[in-house]
């Protein structure tokens, strides 16, 4: 079965990579490298994390739900001279996963696609059982902000896109937005390619989500019934000394029978 990120593979690093203002991905490298034993990303795309790990010699594994992004994050990583990285297509609610990590990552707030709080804390009390001895889960999401509901299309950006068949192109997004009664919110993505100079887009796509978003409180309430404990909190990927004014969230947890 198709996901809806599927769409977006090709131009994941321009759009959603270039669109973290803070390097998460020294954050996790800094993580990942403290810990014994292997580290697993999960949701881990087309590598922007995944790749840098690998370059850094962190003993490294990557899952993702898109196969597309598998593909994309193997070519490129060979583009860039690395080994063949060992990845699996595996959907977060359907783990199937053996092996012990002395680091599980769920990046750029992965665990608000798993919109209901008991389904979350069942995720995470499976990967605890993938957990090393001292091993950690990693996992972050964004601060909540208040939302409003829009039936327009909105302009988000317009960048630069490099394609290896029409060289520089120019990437536009647009989103809309439904703000649920229960507290999820629906994103819709309007993508459009446009060769240089074109006025009109040579391709169009949309991608299609509903997430939960959940605040310091949530997280703690649905790691500690996973069975975990959270050994501490970082804001903005430790750039921010406390929670006011944060945009991200991040907990590190171990497991609390440890």
């Amino acid at each position: 079965m198709s996901w809806s990120y599927d769409a977006i593979a090709e131009v994941y690093a321009t759009d959603m990579g270039r669109s973290m203002p803070f390097d998460d991905v020294a954050f996790y490298r800094g993580v990942a490298s403290a810990q014994a034993g292997p580290t697993l990303e999960l949701g881990c795309g087309t590598g922007r994390i995944l790749l840098e790990l690998l370059a850094a010699g962190v003993d490294a594994f990557g899952a993702d739900r898109s196969l597309p992004m598998l593909r994309r994050l193997r070519r490129d990583a060979a583009a860039r001279g690395l080994a063949a990285p060992r990845v699996l297509q595996m959907d977060l609610h359907a783990l199937a996963i053996r092996a012990r990590f002395g680091c599980v990552l769920l990046p750029y707030s992965l665990l608000t696609y798993v919109t209901d709080a008991r389904a979350a804390a069942d995720v995470l009390a499976a990967l605890r059982g993938n957990l090393a001895p001292r091993g950690v889960i990693v996992l972050d999401a964004f601060v909540p902000q208040p939302v409003a509901s829009f039936a327009d299309f909105r302009l988000d950006y317009r960048r630069d896109h490099a394609s290896g068949e029409r060289g520089s192109e120019t990437l536009e997004r647009h989103k809309r937005i439904t703000a649920h009664a229960d507290g999820t919110n629906r994103i819709e993505r309007r993508y459009r390619l446009y060769a240089p100079g074109a006025e009109a887009p040579h391709d169009e796509f949309f991608t299609d989500e509903t997430i939960r978003p959940y605040a310091a409180d949530d997280l703690a309430r649905i790691a500690a019934a996973a069975g975990l404990r959270i050994e501490r909190w970082v804001y903005d990927y430790g750039t921010r000394e406390g929670a006011d004014g944060a945009r991200f969230v991040s907990a590190i947890a171990t497991d609390s029978a440890a």
